[in-house]
């Protein structure tokens, strides 16, 4: 049992011993939980009026008012909410890959979105992408880019684990100064969310210059990461099930649709197409 989980027993058994002797017993507290979020549009992002949003945010407040629980928000850097999350200083990260070591602090949900890890090269560069992985393009002598404390997939964690391609691997906490750094020519390659790369060159004006490749990285398991400290399996099961309410409502779809995703949570047209 984990310590909040223990701590919840106490507390319950405490109360039950304050109304057999007849004392006021408090109000039970509100279910609270808290998403560890940075910007990553339009995933989670800061909204013109200042408030946060994304569709990530929206996603997990409807789920989380459907179990009677309130969505609280902290901004971090996702190698910080990792952190934070082992230390169950927030409950939640959406959106994370279900890396071994993450599922010794961490339980995963199902994912909220079907969408896939991809490469983003410059226009010209695209042609080795159709024939190459990661690693032989890395062997060619090309320099890859990607967030810090992020493992997009297998593929790419061998390559970090591989001491004669580390080197050509650049991590920054920051994406914008990725795309710059590519813009550049100081990476070949970038990796990205593929809705969230092609969001974010449109707003930076790289559109024509930098585009997703056809190289796509395998879909593997991951979802919202629940910090084992503060959340107990069966409210995930839980959280699932209102998953599953949720789209066969309707309201999933209807959620989804201004972020150009259809009903499965898939892009509607092929990355790179007109949007």
């Amino acid at each position: 049992m984990s310590r909040r989980a223990l701590a919840q027993a106490l507390a319950s058994l405490l109360l039950g011993l304050l109304g057999l002797l007849g004392m006021a017993v408090p109000a039970e507290a509100a279910c609270v939980k808290t998403l560890a979020w940075s910007e990553d549009p339009p995933h989670t992002m800061r909204l013109p009026d200042g408030s946060v949003g994304g569709i990530e945010i929206e996603l997990h407040r409807e789920l989380l008012a459907l179990l009677g629980c309130e969505l609280r928000l902290q901004e971090l850097p996702f190698a910080r909410a990792l952190a934070a999350l082992r230390a169950g200083e927030v409950d939640v990260i959406p959106a994370t890959l279900a890396r071994p070591e993450r599922e010794a602090y961490a339980r995963f949900s199902r994912p909220l979105l079907q969408l896939r890890n991809v490469l983003f090269v410059r226009r010209p560069d695209t042609g080795p992408t159709q024939h190459l992985r990661l690693a032989g393009l890395v062997a060619a002598g090309w320099r890859l880019g990607g967030q810090t404390g992020v493992a997009y997939g297998s593929e790419f964690v061998a390559l970090l684990e591989d001491r004669r391609h580390r080197a050509q691997i650049i991590q920054v906490p920051y994406r914008q100064s990725l795309w710059q750094m590519l813009a550049r020519h100081r990476l070949d390659g970038v990796l990205a969310n593929e809705l969230t790369g092609v969001h974010e060159l449109r707003a930076l004006g790289l559109q024509d210059l930098i585009v997703p490749s056809e190289l796509a990285l395998a879909v593997e398991r991951g979802g919202s990461a629940w910090s084992r400290h503060s959340t107990e399996a069966e409210f995930v099961e839980r959280f699932n099930g209102a998953l599953q309410t949720l789209k066969a409502s309707g309201r999933y779809a209807t959620l989804l649709a201004p972020y150009g995703l259809d009903a499965r949570g898939a892009l509607q047209r092929p990355v790179g197409s007109a949007h």
